[in-house]
């Protein structure tokens, strides 16, 4: 008996149950098929996937099957139809990640228009074969494997980290989550203070509150005094009143606290000082400042009291400068987070950009580097940005950065240049007069004597001589006068 023919419907069949995990996704980046092998995978449904948008991007706000969603990502160079293969950690229904390597093929219609992607989902590879992997992909994993190991810790946020200067802060994150103690933190603007802020507070007690920042240098004095007055009465807490359950504000950060009027901090540390020992409202008290941490403790713009309130726990945050191990994976975080926002997606960044971004300064620290990753993306016409895609303004200042500092400018001795003026008029007069010391005494407005003087202080002769030595001529033998005398 001849081999039956195969149908369509037979394959389609043999690809939804087959064993291994395929998937396919649709040039908008929706999900179309989740066959039963990558259902038992995930532990997903495909009734839960299919549908769902795909964003080249980690970013830890999203979860559930948008979460998976993003992990099954194809890199942007698949929908330009290039085959393409990615390592990529899966997210579990279950909350854990399954690292894995995901192979790419482009499907063409038969106008050979790009009609979708399918995903064949293999096991991790051996660490030997990570180096076939493109290094933009990599730190695209490396991004992803570090979200879910900070998830798994933090919870969903949007802290990013892994050199040793920030494990240290997020240890202290860490301690800050488990307490109510005011925290400040201390670091040059741009630094991600608010940020570390918002942190603590929504992995704290306090979470289910409102987040109120009060940016102490923008407001002034009677604005903060009003906004203060309105979260007082919104949590004041009665004697022996049970608290409030409903929606309310949790935590107030007061940004670059050292600008807050010297009258407010005094209203303040009564409030969470109280005679009693326990303070007057429920709120959780967090503040940024610029200063240095010594410089703090000593400024006259705060008040000793104010500043013992405040900062119980200190959390220093290092400039991006000194932060060399997160520069490209904070990079790939920026760049990624705008891949959600966007509808084009960019994979990562070409090898020649990081010697550029690694050498520069960032003076404005991650909100710099924020700025510079948003304008590349928008500029970025390949699947990867690329030097030329850097902004213009970045790439001045990294010139300017490391053109040498201006030299001293040469001493602008005055003694040398009026000896040098001085020896250039009396040989003029001397030429003019034909060497008659008397008349070129005249022609310059001083007495004889002096013009002799001057003559053998400056050696001021053709020979190397002093002119005052030659045969004087008939004037010049005449004796000096009195009145010469007295008005040298």
């Amino acid at each position: 008996m001849g081999q039956r023919k195969k149908t369509s419907t037979e394959l389609a069949y043999w690809l939804e149950n087959a064993a291994t995990p395929l998937f396919v996704i649709d040039p908008e980046r929706k999900i179309r098929a989740f066959n039963s092998g990558c259902q038992r995978l995930t532990g997903w449904q495909a009734g839960e996937v299919l549908g769902e948008t795909c964003h080249y991007a980690s970013v830890p706000e999203i979860a559930g099957a948008a979460a998976l969603a993003a992990s099954l990502c194809p890199p942007p160079e698949a929908f330009l139809g290039n085959e393409a293969s990615a390592p990529a950690h899966l997210l579990h229904r279950e909350g854990h990640a399954l690292p894995r390597m995901l192979h790419f093929y482009p499907l063409r219609d038969e106008k050979d228009r790009l009609a979708g992607v399918l995903g064949v989902v293999s096991p991790a590879p051996p660490p030997m074969r990570a180096a076939e992997v493109s290094p933009a992909r990599r730190l695209h994993a490396e991004l992803s494997a570090l979200r879910m190991a900070l998830r798994a810790r933090f919870g969903p946020t949007s802290l990013v980290a892994r050199g040793q200067a920030m494990r240290r802060i997020c240890a202290q994150v860490e301690l800050a989550q488990n307490s109510q103690s005011p925290v400040l933190f201390v670091g040059a603007p741009g630094t991600g203070k608010e940020h570390l802020a918002r942190v603590i507070h929504f992995g704290s007690p306090t979470k289910a509150g409102w987040f109120v920042p009060l940016d102490c240098r923008r407001l002034g004095p009677d604005e903060i005094e009003r906004v203060w007055n309105r979260l007082l009465e919104s949590v004041r807490v009665s004697p022996g009143a049970a608290p409030s359950t409903g929606l309310q504000p949790g935590t107030v950060f007061l940004a670059d606290v050292e600008f807050l009027p010297r009258d407010v901090q005094e209203r303040v540390v009564g409030i969470f000082s109280s005679a009693a020992g326990k303070p007057s409202t429920s709120l959780r008290l967090l503040a940024s400042t610029s200063l240095a941490a010594a410089e703090f403790h000593t400024t006259d713009k705060l008040r000793p009291d104010f500043c013992a309130l405040v900062s119980p726990l200190v959390i220093e945050l290092p400039p991006l400068s000194q932060r060399p191990d997160d520069l490209p994976i904070l990079a790939q975080h920026f760049l990624e987070e705008l891949n959600r926002q966007e509808p084009r997606q960019i994979g990562g960044f070409d090898e020649k950009v990081w010697p550029l971004l690694t050498r520069y300064a960032w003076p404005g620290n991650l909100d710099e580097l924020a700025a510079v990753v948003r304008e590349a993306h928008l500029h970025a016409h390949e699947s990867l940005i690329r030097p030329g895609d850097l902004p213009y303004r970045f790439l001045n200042a990294l010139t300017a950065q490391e053109l040498p500092p201006p030299g001293e400018p040469p001493p602008m001795l005055l003694d040398p240049l009026l000896s040098k003026v001085e020896t250039r008029l009396i040989t003029l007069a001397l030429e003019r007069s034909r060497n008659n010391k008397s008349r070129a005494a005249e022609l310059l407005g001083i007495n004889r004597a002096r013009l002799l003087r001057r003559i053998e202080q400056l050696k001021i002769g053709g020979d190397g001589s002093s002119p005052a030595d030659a045969e004087p001529d008939a004037p010049e033998a005449e004796d000096l006068t009195m009145d010469d005398e007295v008005a040298s």
